[in-house]
Order: structure tokens, then sequence, then C-alpha cells
């Protein structure tokens, strides 16, 4: 691997991030894999499967760490049996508050999850629906409140893959707990392939690229944490948490960016209301076409 140490700036990170995610998505992984070299050698990062956007470049480009190695795990793994039970009445995960995971990252399948920390900022309702997980979870502070990621229960159920992709930093560790564990689910992290077990963590830095299947019948569920890395320079994690923002900071951001003026929730449908520029423009444009309304299907605009 090119010890080339980075030099370029987070522009140029999120440019050759999207092109290499552009050419995976039009289906040639080659064509990717070689701009993800070219990026080595152009000093963006150093190693071909890790493009994180937010990189920190004097951590180490591993993909894969032993979990006996971070105190929490062993806390975890302790905590499983209650944590099992608890999880063992959830019959409909979504009577139980999981919620779809973000489509870009659904190959196909179903994927769901519930949220108790994000970016430091507790979740009562997820915390209130599963309170013995959720005091195992208080017990680790790089996760929760001084966590700079997210905590939650992911369930993927059969048939399901989740595309390759990278986080967005690797100034953290992704910790799996295998709570329900079936044949048939594995992950690869870069070139290596994990298995989960019930009952034991799996530690990985998730700026690596990673992809998931699960061929198999039934269920799984793991809990899934960030913690900050352990080899992040003390100044810099008080620097990375400082900047966190809090979640009604993030959707006040996502509706200013998107001309979005009102959300509301009616019988679990969401119901957007753009803002008065947006509405302009949406207003002419469907009057310019004759039409009354026009919904994106598949990436296309159709109009009734």
């Amino acid at each position: 691997m090119t010890p080339t140490a980075p030099r370029r700036s987070g522009e140029v990170r999120t440019r050759y991030a999207e092109l290499i995610d552009a050419l995976r998505a039009e289906g040639d992984p080659e064509a990717a894999h070689r701009c993800a070299r070219l990026a080595v050698e152009q000093g963006v990062w150093r190693h071909p499967a890790q493009r994180p956007v937010h990189y920190v470049p004097s951590l180490p480009p591993r993909p894969v760490y032993d979990p006996s190695a971070f105190w929490f795990t062993a806390h975890l793994e302790e905590n499983f049996p209650a944590m099992r039970a608890e999880l063992d009445r959830v019959t409909d995960p979504v009577g139980h508050g999981f919620l779809p995971v973000e489509e870009p990252l659904l190959g196909k399948g179903r994927w769901e999850q519930v949220t108790f920390y994000e970016a430091g900022q507790r979740f009562d309702d997820a915390c209130a629906r599963f309170p013995v997980t959720a005091a195992v979870i208080e017990g680790i502070p790089e996760a929760s409140y001084a966590g700079s990621g997210v905590v939650t229960l992911s369930w993927l159920h059969p048939g399901t893959h989740i595309v390759p992709h990278c986080g967005g930093t690797n100034a953290r560790l992704r910790v799996h707990l295998g709570l329900k564990v079936p044949e048939g689910p594995v992950m690869r992290v870069g070139e290596e392939r994990l298995h989960w077990h019930e009952g034991r963590c799996l530690v990985f830095d998730d700026s690596f690229e990673h992809e998931v299947w699960h061929e198999g019948d039934a269920p799984r569920v793991v809990l899934l944490m960030d913690v900050v890395h352990p080899d992040l320079d003390a100044s810099l994690r008080d620097a990375i948490l400082a900047e966190r923002t809090s979640f009604a900071d993030r959707v006040t951001g996502f509706m200013n960016r998107q001309g979005i003026s009102r959300v509301e929730l009616a019988d679990d449908a969401v119901r957007l209301f753009a803002d008065p520029n947006t509405a302009s423009l949406i207003h002419r444009h469907l009057r310019e076409v004759g039409a009354t309304a026009v919904e994106l299907r598949e990436g296309r605009l159709c109009y009734d």
C-alpha cells in the first residue's frame, strides 16, 4: 500500500467519493476500484477501500479490530442475556419503534432500526421501549452521551442486501453485538468477511467499504454503536465532540436545503409543505406541462 500522507482537501475527498459511488451504481466496480487506487496515488486517502469525507490521516488504515482490546465489549457480552430477553418480546419491529433505514443503502429487502443515541442526544422513546438495553448503553459513555455517532438496534430481514458503502469519518469505530443471529448473514469490511455470533462483539472501521448480505430465513438483530477511535488525539477528539449538532439543528438544516416550510404526520404518512420559493417553482412547472400533480418514480417525473 502506498504510504503517501494524504494531502487533499475535504472537497477533493467528497468529489472522489461521489465518483467512486457513481461508478459502482452504474455497475462498473472495476472502474470504481481503479478510481480508488488513483485517489491513494493522489494523496487523498491511504487505502483504496477506505474513503471517508472527514478524514484523520494519522489514524491507522485498519478495517477490523480485536474486540478484546476494548473494555466495553466485555460489558456488552456480560449483559447479552438480559438484552436478548428484552428483545425476545418483540414480534413486530414496526410496533416497537423500529423505522426503515435510508433507501440508498438498501439494495433489496427490508432493514429497520430503532435509535437510542445520535451525536450524544438521547432519544427517550427508544430508551423507554427498551429500558434494559438503554441502561447497558448508558454504562458506556464513549457511545452514549459522549459519543459522536449513533447507537441503534439494527433489524435485518432475510433476503436483504446492504450495498457497498463507506462511513463518513475514520475518527470513530463501529461495534456490533449479536443479539439474534441465524445462519445466513455475512458482512464484508474491506477484503475481510465477518460473521456475527450471538452474545459476541465485532469491532470495525466503517469508513472502509463494507456491505451485508442476509441469505438466511430469520431476522438478524444486532446492537450497533459508534465509539471514538482510541488512537485519536485527545485535543482532536474534544474538537469533534464540540462540533456536534443537535437533532433539531440537523432537521432545520435539511428543511432549509430542501425548501420545506412544514412537515406533518398523518396516519403514519409524512406530508411536506414547500416554502414560498419552492412552491412557486413547482406551481409554474405544473402549469407549463398542464398537470395538477407530479411524483418522482425511479428517478423520473410522472405527472397526473
